[in-house]
């Protein structure tokens, strides 16, 4: 390469002589230099005075000249230190004039060093604001798109949706200025006429993602309801970069329940399971497993909408609803995670769930389980089968057909072998509203003695607040629905029940404290339970329980009848006896609630 004072001397001549063969050798010499030499020239350039030369040449009469000195200026802007330069040395407001130019070459070059300044250049997108050019470049993308297809029409599409795309990129200023509705109807509009490209899709999806981080251009995206176009993308577009990005746009503009139920009825998840199709038979890309990950999220976070998830289901029928059923025995593991969490979606109404059980989705789901229902299984499938399986317990009709379907043999193994808390914890949930109302249920894992061990070690752990939680619980419900079965009551209190069943008394929930009262006072019928009763901290939990002025009064009248419970046993009640436990007693004897002060005063006048 000619050295710097030779290579700046031809281009001042060539400047004054409209010559642009200097320009040209030395941006084809800049083209072959590597990165870093090329980096290091590019500056020698710009300390040397070349950029006052590229304006000059800009700024002639000859287009020639112009396009040239544009696309000098756009292969020194590829240096990052070279962008400043371009900025402080006044030629962004001559490169956003030259974009209206009637020459495609030189509108094209000018596009492409306004873009290249921008890169990464804050600075760059300052410069382009101030100088108007976020309208100029509305106006080039409008009257580029009408142009025809040959390659540099095409050219400067690509890269004027290029620019725009390095202008909106993480500059929340700029994006406010910029975010008009018109933008995004001529971005739909490229999307219309160019789904099947690969670059140009790409520049104006990321472009919409970009508009879409800032609370107002979200709104504007939204409002416009890019919905066909983002479909008739992923149905025709073969770039597994182009559909990774779309997806990912979905994702984002997706947040809030309209737009889900906006998405559900423009087709998205129709499209989406195309894309599934089209990666899963003809995996040739590597972007093929995040792809399927990507696909199978977006379909499952817009069933989380109740309106989207009730547009899929259909009544059962609809198609995506059927695909989604299929993928639960799919070799693919995403799809089958994927599968479990639809269905858990889909259960979420009492309707769907009797329906689901009735056409078979149980079983579908327990026979992946019994493949998965030990401690090697894999994590995630196991959460989210479970999770789905919870959801169709929930239903009074269902648990009856589940327990048939021999749900607690898939289940209960899991128990001895499953370490993971997140599953423990949905597993434990599931077991819980599969034996509510079930008395049989409740007996068999009740008289499991390696169950209830679990449950009770479970209930003391201090690294997972859910599964104390759950494991609490789930023990209160064997209690209260085995019909007082003295053997497994007494099972239970052998192994250790009462103690957090009472600290489950003093919980901040409601629920849990009506539960646990309920529990104990069963287990204090029997004479183990009762003689259990003082060593626990029943003496310190039931006054801190009966002064809570926010329990209702059918949970206060469940708690003192668990009290009076222990009457019978005199040591019992000499183990809990207290000077704050008389005090609480006697407040709730003046309590509004007539069996409220019935129950208060029969403890009195035995404390």
């Amino acid at each position: 390469m000619d050295d710097l004072a030779t290579n700046l001397e031809k281009l001042r001549v060539a400047s004054e002589e409209t010559n642009c063969e200097p320009f040209e050798k030395l941006i084809n010499q800049l083209h072959n230099l590597g990165p870093e030499d090329g980096g290091d020239v590019c500056e020698e350039l710009v300390n040397g005075g070349v950029l006052p030369l590229a304006l000059g040449a800009i700024q002639g009469s000859n287009e020639d000249m112009q396009a040239k000195g544009a696309e000098l200026v756009a292969e020194l802007a590829k240096v990052e230190n070279c962008r400043l330069g371009c900025v402080t040395g006044g030629l962004v407001p001559i490169l956003v004039e030259k974009m209206s130019s009637p020459s495609t070459k030189v509108a094209l070059q000018a596009c492409r060093a306004l873009g290249n300044i921008c890169y990464e250049h804050d600075g760059g997108r300052v410069s382009v604001m101030e100088s108007g050019g976020a309208s100029q470049l509305l106006g080039l993308l409008q009257r580029a798109a009408q142009l025809s297809d040959s390659p540099e029409d095409h050219q400067l599409r690509l890269v004027a949706t290029g620019f725009l795309l390095n202008l909106l990129n993480s500059y929340e200023t700029m994006q406010d200025q910029s975010m008009e509705a018109e933008l995004v109807e001529v971005l739909c509009h490229y999307l219309d006429k160019f789904a099947e490209d690969e670059d140009i899709p790409t520049h104006v999806l990321l472009s919409l993602t970009c508009m879409a981080d800032t609370e107002v251009g979200k709104g504007l995206v939204v409002s416009k309801d890019v919905t066909p176009q983002l479909v008739r993308v992923l149905r025709i577009n073969e770039s597994p970069e182009v559909i990774e990005t779309c997806l990912e746009l979905i994702t984002n503009i997706a947040e809030t329940e309209c737009v889900k139920t906006q998405v559900a009825k423009g087709g998205v998840c129709e499209a989406v399971v195309d894309v599934v199709r089209r990666h899963r038979d003809t995996p040739s890309s590597d972007l093929f497993p995040p792809i399927i990950k990507t696909a199978t999220d977006l379909i499952v976070y817009i069933l989380v909408g109740d309106d989207g998830m009730g547009i899929v289901y259909s009544g059962g029928s609809g198609p995506v609803y059927q695909e989604l059923v299929e993928w639960l025995t799919s070799e693919l593991e995403d799809l089958q995670i994927a599968g479990a969490l639809a269905m858990g979606n889909f259960a979420r109404s009492d309707a769907h769930c009797i329906q689901m059980v009735q056409s078979g989705i149980a079983e579908k789901l327990l026979k992946v389980l019994s493949s998965h229902n030990t401690g090697e299984g894999d994590i995630r499938l196991q959460h989210a089968l479970l999770s789905a399986l919870r959801n169709l317990s929930i239903a009074k009709e269902n648990k009856p057909a589940l327990i048939s379907q021999r749900a607690l043999e898939v289940l209960l193994p899991m128990v001895a072998t499953v370490e993971t808390f997140p599953v423990v914890f949905k597993l434990l949930a599931t077991l819980r509203m599969i034996i509510d109302g079930q008395t049989q249920a409740a007996l068999k894992v009740g008289g499991d003695e390696a169950v209830v061990g679990r449950l009770v070690g479970w209930c003391s752990t201090t690294d997972h607040p859910g599964v104390q939680g759950e494991a609490s619980r789930l023990l209160a419900w064997i209690i209260k629905n085995c019909e007082g079965n003295v053997e497994v009551v007494t099972s239970l209190v052998t192994a250790g029940c009462i103690a957090p069943l009472v600290l489950m008394l003093g919980s901040e929930h409601a629920v849990m404290v009506s539960e646990a009262a309920l529990a104990l006072t069963l287990a204090f019928s029997t004479e183990p339970g009762r003689e259990t009763a003082g060593s626990t901290k029943l003496k310190e939990v039931a006054p801190f329980v009966l002064k809570n002025p926010y329990l209702p009064p059918e949970i206060l009248c469940n708690v003192l009848s668990m009290l009076v419970a222990l009457l019978p046993l005199e040591s019992a009640v000499d183990a809990i006896k207290s000077d704050d436990l008389q005090g609480a007693v006697t407040a709730l004897t003046h309590h509004a609630n007539e069996e409220v002060k019935k129950l208060a005063g029969v403890l009195k006048e035995k404390l």
